[in-house]
């Protein structure tokens, strides 16, 4: 009887230590998410950064969806990278082709600000069975500033299906930069925030907007996927205008559906308006202007304990206020933010 027990504890430790060298062993897909820094002054080039890996090492055939939303929650971009040079194929959802277009969906190369543009994206489902799919279209100003992000399609594509979308007008403001405008589209099974992941790489188009005319010329029409020459490494580069930009705190999502593994992580960063001292103490008003300028001028050679010592008038942190904090004042002159 006694043999019986050792035997069966001796035989349950077994099964325990498999279990943990099977745990042990599971392998792990990570996508740790940061930016370039924790705080950005408007109008400051903005930069989230992260990697792909597999059991510590960099995975060279994934994807990555990057989601960003602004401090109302609302998301101003949505992108696709690769970790690699040429991730496997075949898609099961595929974007066959995207560019912009004129209102009867022929192939435009340039638009006049304060005119209209049109996008066009052809997607196939090449699977033997119904997919639901929601595609996204970011538009990317010529200086890096998110011009627009809309849903284009959500819905189902039947097996082998393939499908065409046009949409118009998306108005162009009047003082729009102008220069190169890059758009890119999407075609995920929803938002990283929401569990999603992207079925393929995005495709890139690029226009012009002009100052004078717009062109339709199928000869300049072209587009691309976005790849990655850093094994494992995934960055997304945007701005925020200057003048309107949103403050306050922002969010950054990534996911990615790697093999049968499935991951998602956040970061947060801040933008804020430098020089932007004057309104109530706590709440400034979103401008920097001469109301500010001369707050500063007030409070200068000022330190802690001075009579006109103002902690807002401070900008670098330095403990004395002096032409350093002026000159932040006067780079700032004529911004303005908009308060979420």
């Amino acid at each position: 009887m006694r043999r019986d027990i050792v035997f069966a504890a001796f035989f349950v430790c077994l099964m325990l230590t498999n279990l943990t060298l099977n745990i042990s062993y599971a392998s792990v897909l990570e996508i740790p998410i940061t930016t370039s820094s924790d705080t950005y002054d408007l109008g400051e080039e903005i930069v989230v950064i992260g990697n792909l890996t597999l059991d510590g090492e960099p995975v060279s055939d994934g994807l990555v969806t990057v989601q960003v939303n602004d401090p109302t929650n609302q998301t101003i971009l949505i992108r696709t990278l690769s970790t690699g040079t040429d991730p496997p194929k075949p898609w099961i959802i595929e974007i066959l082709d995207f560019f912009a277009c004129d209102q009867l969906g022929n192939p435009k190369y340039s638009f006049k600000r304060g005119g209209n543009a049109g996008f066009k994206v052809t997607v196939r489902n090449n699977a033997l069975s119904t997919y639901s799919v929601k595609i996204t279209i970011y538009v990317q100003y010529s200086n890096s500033i998110p011009f627009t992000f809309f849903v284009i399609f959500e819905g189902t594509i039947d097996a082998q299906q393939t499908i065409s979308i046009v949409t118009w007008p998306v108005s162009i403001p009047s003082d729009a930069p102008l220069g190169e405008t890059s758009a890119y589209a999407n075609a995920l099974t929803d938002y990283p925030i929401s569990n999603g992941y992207a079925y393929s790489p995005e495709k890139k188009a690029n226009f012009q907007i002009t100052a004078t005319s717009s062109t339709t010329n199928s000869t300049f029409y072209k587009n691309s996927e976005t790849y990655t020459t850093s094994t494992g490494v995934f960055n997304v580069t945007f701005g925020t205008s200057p003048h309107g930009g949103v403050l306050g705190n922002y969010t950054a999502y990534a996911s990615s559906k790697y093999s049968y593994w499935l991951i998602k992580n956040e970061t947060t960063f801040k933008t804020i308006l430098i020089g932007d001292i004057t309104g109530s103490y706590e709440i400034p008003d979103g401008k920097v202007d001469i109301k500010d300028l001369s707050t500063v001028s007030k409070a200068f050679g000022s330190y802690p304990g001075h009579p006109k010592w103002d902690p807002r008038c401070d900008l670098n942190g330095d403990n004395i206020v002096d032409i350093k904090d002026l000159s932040l004042v006067s780079r700032n002159f004529g911004k303005y933010g908009t308060l979420p």
